[in-house]
């Protein structure tokens, strides 16, 4: 069911401005044929696989974020399956702003999706590629990047805080100095999808244009204690989610109630000609006995007692 848009939320940014989309759409060519889906080239002796240059475009989440025409289909506090997040906002450069079909924000704890696609509705494979580069394998759950061609290891930990904490809540963070790479697990495998897009051919700090990161997937930790926390980790955040929701679920029953008693006593007051008995609604205390009297009132009504309770049959159904 369509739902109206959060008014306490602004719209989406325009990242790019559309007049110049086209000149800035496509990489430079290094490759026979461009694939719009994926953003990149294909065939020829390189294959597309050109040397990585520096990113024109980055997402700032806090700048950027806002509703689009896909927030049209989905609830705040409500579990989402359907809509999908934007790539190229992601990308930090979605022309389309607030009508942009797809979702302008950070994956969160109740966006749940199919395992044979990512975050962004693109399919998975059933094998990782040999490099661990590309959109992903849906034979597990991975949350973890590695992070390569860091330039400067000082206060790496840090600094990679800094930078991909914009967006998702990170785990933990791996760093081998002498190899300048880095290893950073998110708690949402779709955080750590939209991450590596995101943080693709960027650099650590946002004013070297001479650092170019190489950001793929991390291959699966052999060690048990790894494998053990991982399982933990995804215990504990699926118990987050399900609390998250029964909080929504008992704040919608609160609501009903307050609805049907409030309706109650509105249409009590209107059949009362009695003046002093509408003066009684102002007194706190028999305004509360007069709550009282009604719901044990309500709770003889069998239908009327479901929707207090929270189990009406539409409820059932949803």
């Amino acid at each position: 069911m369509e739902t109206t848009i959060k008014t306490n939320r602004r719209p989406a940014r325009c990242q790019l401005d559309p007049s110049k989309v086209y000149e800035n759409s496509k990489p430079e060519q290094s490759g026979q044929s461009f694939n719009i889906w994926y953003s990149k080239w294909t065939g020829g002796e390189t294959n597309g696989r050109a040397a990585i240059s520096h990113a024109k475009h980055c997402c700032n989440v806090k700048r950027d974020s806002g509703y689009t025409k896909a927030d049209r289909y989905t609830e705040e506090g409500q579990i989402n399956r359907t809509n999908y997040f934007c790539l190229y906002f992601a990308r930090g450069y979605c022309s389309n702003g607030k009508n942009c079909e797809y979702l302008h924000r950070i994956p969160t704890e109740l966006d749940f999706f199919s395992p044979t696609v990512d975050c962004f509705g693109r399919e998975r494979f059933n094998d990782y590629r040999d490099d661990m580069s590309g959109i992903g394998s849906f034979s597990r759950v991975n949350k973890t990047l590695y992070v390569g061609k860091i330039s400067n290891m000082k206060d790496i930990e840090v600094r990679l805080q800094k930078s991909f904490a914009e967006f998702g809540e990170i785990a933990h963070i791996n760093t081998q100095v002498k190899s300048n790479v880095a290893f950073i697990t998110y708690k949402l495998e779709s955080q750590a999808q939209f991450a590596k897009e995101a943080m693709h051919c960027q650099s650590i700090n946002p004013d070297d244009n001479t650092e170019v990161l190489n950001i793929r997937w991390a291959h699966e930790d052999p060690n048990m204690n790894s494998k053990k926390r991982k399982h933990e980790d995804q215990n504990e955040l699926s118990m987050d989610a399900a609390k998250k929701i029964l909080m929504h679920l008992k704040k919608e029953q609160e609501n009903k109630k307050q609805k049907i008693v409030s309706k109650s006593i509105s249409n009590n007051d209107n059949d009362n000609d009695n003046d002093n008995d509408k003066n009684d609604y102002n007194d706190p205390k028999k305004q509360e006995k007069m709550i009282f009297e009604l719901y044990k009132k309500m709770k003889a009504n069998d239908e009327i007692r479901r929707l207090v309770s929270g189990y009406s049959t539409s409820d059932d159904e949803s």
